[in-house]
């Protein structure tokens, strides 16, 4: 899981990130053929869909390219080839003081605004060589043409109106009118008695109408919700900044448990549904979701003192935590815990998982199989003890004083968070009737680095003393027992569930 989890820097790094898309210019919906972009820092890059583009990015199209961009108030601008636009200022928050302005540069573009083109035309304008163009809740068409006799700034209105204005004069421009303004300065703009065959509609043309209709039917409704989480993010009573109303956090919170819950039943599908594509990690960590759900069944995650900050669009969630489950082949109960923080985004699908600390509840819990690393942090796991005989008469063998030779006796401790260890200890007991001896045996690992340790020798003899009340164990090397007593296995387990040492036992007949 190195690569599918965030270190606290990165996650931080991560909402910043998050912070500076809430207030991203616009998304791309539709692009075609050579396209790029440069960013205000002079960051080169080809665009794709779906991606957000920033005040400040240039916008470069070749002969073949072409790119619609959605922005945030619901307006619409669709580069044609061969064009140079800029976005110098963007802002749509919803208020006073929201704009829109960009340089056209080369080329042509359309424009269909939105709520500000509606409610602030003040505040929206193109500017190129030769001219600024106003507007006043519209759909136009700018072109610039930087040679020969045709040099110069154009704009045709499709829907409502424009102006075009320059140190020498401005003119109005009507619904099916087109205006024209010269590279030689002293020429005022003008309306044109037609519409110039400069202006050619694209192939992709219908698209752009399709998504015309779309944002100005939900132009008034973006523009409420916007004004809304405005208020969330304003102050309180007390005039302090506000995060974001109780209600987003119990969502954010009530949409990660969703995620836990599909963790606990495997439902990989639905957890990639609430994953956001665009993670780091991404496909590891379905991966490792998918592992974890094949080792370890029953599977059962609590959330610890959570806290959580949210806002409109994102929010950070900080949990302590409690996986337990049943670690395949054996079935043996595992606890794990620890403390994470959760970076989730609010999307057009509601809240979706981006990004989370190492040290998760989504890693994985334990190894495979025996002697394959312990995964997951602060791993306890209640140790297994498992002791057998093959029904002989120990108690017939020996004198008692002599040490016997060693008869079949295993033992074996599973303790997954021992692996590595070369060896353990269990204390070994025999009892009734008379003979009480013990003695402390070494089992080494099965293989090296094994979560299992075994013998399956064990030295016994007869008591010395005939199996009376008053026998006394009198040899060191070997555990003496007599006729129909038993022999009492004990592992003292250090790393528990629980977190405290338990004794874990076994007792067996010795006939």
């Amino acid at each position: 899981m190195k690569h599918t989890t965030f270190t606290p820097m990165l996650l931080a790094l991560a909402l910043c990130l998050c912070l500076q898309q809430a207030h991203a210019a616009g998304q791309i919906d539709f692009i075609e053929g050579n396209v790029s972009v440069t960013t205000a820092a002079g960051q080169l890059r080809v665009p794709g869909r779906g991606e957000t583009l920033d005040a400040g990015d240039a916008i470069v199209t070749g002969r073949d390219g072409e790119i619609h961009v959605r922005m945030d108030d619901n307006a619409l601008i669709a580069l044609r080839a061969n064009t140079f636009l800029r976005i110098e200022a963007y802002r749509a928050e919803g208020g006073a003081d929201d704009n829109a302005v960009f340089r056209l540069l080369r080329g042509s573009f359309r424009s269909v605004t939105g709520w500000i083109g509606k409610n602030n035309p003040k505040n929206y304008a193109v500017r190129t060589t030769t001219a600024t163009i106003g507007i006043r809740g519209t759909d136009h068409e700018v072109l610039v043409v930087g040679e020969g006799e045709d040099a110069g700034t154009y704009d045709k209105v499709n829907t409502g109106e424009t102006e075009m204005d320059t140190p020498v004069g401005k003119v109005s421009v009507l619904p099916g009118q087109a205006a024209f303004a010269s590279r030689t300065a002293a020429l005022p703009p003008r309306v044109l008695p037609a519409v110039p065959a400069l202006f050619v509609a694209t192939k992709n043309e219908a698209i752009i109408e399709s998504s015309k209709k779309l944002l100005e039917e939900t132009r008034d409704e973006r523009l409420e919700q916007k004004q809304k989480d405005n208020v969330r993010k304003g102050t309180d009573s007390n005039g302090k900044p506000r995060i974001g109303e109780p209600e987003d956090a119990r969502k954010a919170l009530a949409a990660f448990e969703d995620i836990l819950r599909a963790f606990e039943a495997g439902n990989v599908s639905l957890i990639r549904q609430k994953l956001d594509p665009s993670m780091i990690g991404y496909q590891q960590l379905l991966d490792n979701i998918t592992q974890e759900n094949n080792e370890c069944k029953q599977m059962r995650v609590t959330l610890l003192n959570t806290q959580v900050q949210a806002g409109p669009n994102l929010a950070v969630l900080q949990t302590g935590w409690e996986k337990r489950c049943l670690l395949l082949p054996s079935f043996t109960p595992r606890l794990t815990t620890g403390r994470s923080t959760v970076l989730l985004h609010l999307g057009p699908n509601g809240w979706t998982f981006a990004a989370i600390t190492g040290g998760s509840m989504l890693e994985r819990s334990g190894p495979v199989v025996p002697g394959a690393p312990a995964g997951g942090p602060a791993a306890r796991t209640l140790a297994t003890l498992a002791v057998a005989n093959i029904g002989a008469s120990y108690a017939a063998a020996g004198g008692g004083v002599a040490p016997p030779a060693p008869l079949p006796f295993s033992i074996t401790v599973t303790d997954p968070d021992r692996v590595g260890a070369a060896s353990v200890t269990v204390t070994i007991t025999t009892s009734a009737p008379f003979a009480n001896d013990s003695m402390v045996l070494t089992l080494p690992a099965v293989t090296p680095g094994s979560s299992q340790f075994r013998v399956t020798t064990v030295s016994f003899s007869k008591a010395a003393a005939g199996c009376t009340s008053t026998n006394v164990p009198t040899n060191p090397a070997s555990l003496e027992i007599c006729p129909g007593g038993t022999a009492t296995v004990s592992f003292t387990d250090t790393t528990t569930p629980s977190g405290a040492p338990q004794v874990v036992t076994q007792t067996v007949a010795v006939p």
